[in-house]
């Protein structure tokens, strides 16, 4: 009977010791799972392992540690019970000296630090402040975003964004804004002024032009000479192709500005065109041919412009020995891709049957005043296609040519769909 109560004894101290260890395991486990341990030593045969747990708090924490922004966490008075080291790095303090210290200590307006606790309590928690840097006068700029921890903890989380660098991105697109709204206003002023010049090309010296035509054609040729008759002649000529220039001056540069856009029925637009020209076709029997067009959103007096300096200009260039045939379309691959576009374009041809021009000419008939042929083989100013030029990009198009020297020459007209 004694040896059955010792028994026991033994039994119940064993039990009682088993209790107190899983009592300790327990914990252990508690611990583990709050965050409150990170790493466990184990004695094994007397040695002891060090183990470490790698728990989501541990990873959070990291994760903090690591951010490219600053995180803190704070009392409803601002103290301060932590602080990563970003954000030590932008106020340049140890973390270890601003733990314990007041936030609002490091804002260059302390008493934002209200405003932005009773803003939280209306779920305003994102501000712009300045930090101060170190104590000095030096600041940043920074967005503050704060988080209200209640229930779980008794502090408010805050995460800072220096935005310094976006500042500096910021007042350089500004400046350059600046510089832009500048530049377009002296062009303004450039344009007035030319509108200006035009006026008085287009008025004060076409009058001293009109008299000297005007009174050129009153003198009696019949008392001159010969010589004297072809300079008087020569006088007339060139009065009248200085005349001609300033028109083609003055249409050049009124087709700078940006006229009203309507929808224009390409067709109609030609078949008025082709009216203004009868006599030259006529003279010229010239055969239009017009395949079908569409309907496109311009100035009608810029494309009647176009059209007619288009089609004189292949009358103009046509063979000797064969009556020009000119041929408008609308090209069958109707959502044209251009190089450098993002924009899908409908093309127009026109296509003639003339003289044509050599590959190295194509890139110089587009510019102002460039003639390929001497004045008395073909007349103008060599304005024409320059115009042409500048009524495709008024309506954000453009214009390109092909040409085959004595077999003919067609331009590629691209308007963009809208």
């Amino acid at each position: 009977m004694i040896v059955n109560d010792k028994n026991i004894d033994s039994l119940l101290a064993e039990i009682e010791s088993l209790k107190e260890r899983l009592d300790e395991s327990n914990n252990i486990i508690d611990a583990i799972k709050e965050g409150d341990v990170d790493a466990l030593v184990v004695n094994t045969n007397g040695t002891p392992q060090l183990y470490s747990l790698e728990t989501a708090d541990y990873t959070y924490r990291l994760l903090i540690e690591k951010f490219r922004q600053g995180a803190l966490s704070i009392t409803k008075n601002g103290l301060i019970l932590y602080c990563n080291d970003f954000f030590a790095k932008l106020v340049n303090i140890p973390s270890e000296k601003i733990i314990g210290n007041y936030i609002q200590e490091y804002f260059d307006n302390a008493s934002q630090f209200v405003t932005l606790i009773e803003t939280l309590k209306y779920g305003l928690s994102t501000h712009e402040i300045f930090f101060r840097t170190n104590g000095t006068e030096n600041t940043f700029p920074a967005y503050i975003s704060l988080t209200d921890l209640e229930p779980s903890v008794d502090a408010i989380g805050i995460v800072v964004i220096d935005l310094t660098e976006k500042k500096k991105h910021e007042e350089a697109l500004l400046k350059h804004q600046q510089e832009l709204e500048g530049k377009i206003n002296e062009l303004n002023r450039i344009n007035s002024n030319l509108e200006e010049f035009i006026h008085v090309i287009s008025h004060d010296l076409k009058e001293p032009l009109r008299k000297i035509v005007m009174h050129n054609g009153k003198i009696d040729g019949t008392y001159l000479n010969g010589v004297d008759a072809r300079s008087m002649e020569i006088i007339k000529l060139s009065v009248l192709r200085l005349n001609s220039l300033v028109d083609d001056l003055v249409q050049y540069s009124s087709h700078t500005a940006q006229e009203e856009r309507t929808e224009i029925n390409l067709a109609t637009v030609i078949s008025e065109v082709l009216e203004d020209l009868e006599v030259t076709i006529t003279d010229k029997n010239a055969e239009i041919k017009i395949g079908k067009l569409l309907v496109i959103k311009a100035s009608r007096v810029q494309m009647r412009q176009l059209f007619s300096n288009l089609i004189s200009n292949a009358i103009k260039y046509c063979k000797t020995d064969k009556p020009p045939v000119i041929q408008i379309y609308q090209a069958d691959n109707l959502d044209v891709e251009l190089p450098n576009q993002n924009s899908k374009f409908v093309k127009i041809q026109i296509k003639d049957n003339g003289i044509g021009m050599e590959s190295g000419h194509l890139l110089k008939i587009f510019t102002i005043f460039q003639r390929l042929h001497a004045r008395n083989e073909y007349s103008g100013n060599g304005i024409g296609l320059a115009i042409c030029k500048k009524i495709m990009e008024n309506h954000s198009g453009n214009i390109t040519v092909e040409s085959t020297l004595n077999e003919g020459t067609t331009f590629n007209l691209y308007f963009p769909i809208v």
